[in-house]
């Protein structure tokens, strides 16, 4: 079955890891891709609804796969070397990561909305961003490779991205945030035209752009 450029990606991410724990699993696609191309040998799908778990194990059912329901890392018992956390808001991810292991695993951050807020709660809460990636799928997403660590961040790199600022596909994203930025300015108020005009300020100022 095709799937998504999003999940395609995700998937690719896995590679080289043994034991995957996907969060927020929904139907298992990102778990089921990388199985599919030979990248891990193991995954835990967790979710916090039965409904989307009992259709993970349904397309998930020829692989080793462990199901949880689980709040986040909550109920995670078993180890694992990578985390998923994708397709969902900003806030709920930062709310999932304040209960992250303290081991050294590598997490696999999408958010759909608000990137900047959860790069600011992760070097707020000792995690550093190792690698930025854009996937052009019906939208733009981000997605943060993050492992615990101390980073140095400026309200710049909250909104640009530390390291896909770096990265000339980048510009396609902050072109999109600008029309974004010009659709709305003039119906804000002028609390909010301030607050956009600092934005616009900081996607112009881009070198690479």
């Amino acid at each position: 079955m095709v799937r998504s450029k999003r999940i395609l990606f995700l998937a690719e991410l896995t590679k080289g890891y043994n034991t995957v724990l996907d969060i927020g699993t929904d139907h298992g696609f990102v778990l089921e891709k990388a199985f599919e191309m030979g990248y891990i040998k193991k995954g835990i799908a967790s979710d916090l609804r039965e409904k989307p778990l009992k259709s993970a194990e349904n397309n998930l059912k020829n692989y080793p796969v462990t199901f949880v329901i689980s709040d986040g890392f909550l109920a995670i018992k078993e180890h694992f070397d990578l985390a998923v956390i994708a397709g969902m808001g900003a806030y709920l991810i930062c709310d999932i990561m304040k209960h992250a292991p303290k081991e050294d695993i590598t997490y696999i951050l999408q958010s759909n909305d608000k990137t900047e807020i959860l790069r600011e709660f992760l070097h707020n809460n000792g995690f550093m961003i190792t690698n930025e990636y854009l996937v052009k799928d019906k939208f733009f997403y981000v997605v943060l490779e993050v492992k615990r660590g101390k980073s140095l961040m400026s309200q710049e790199d909250f909104i640009l991205g530390p390291i896909l600022k770096m990265k000339p596909e980048s510009c396609l994203l902050y072109n999109k945030k600008l029309e974004q930025i010009d659709k709305i300015y003039e119906s804000a108020d002028e609390k909010r035209k301030e607050e956009l005009n600092k934005m616009r300020k900081i996607y112009k100022n881009n070198e690479l752009c």
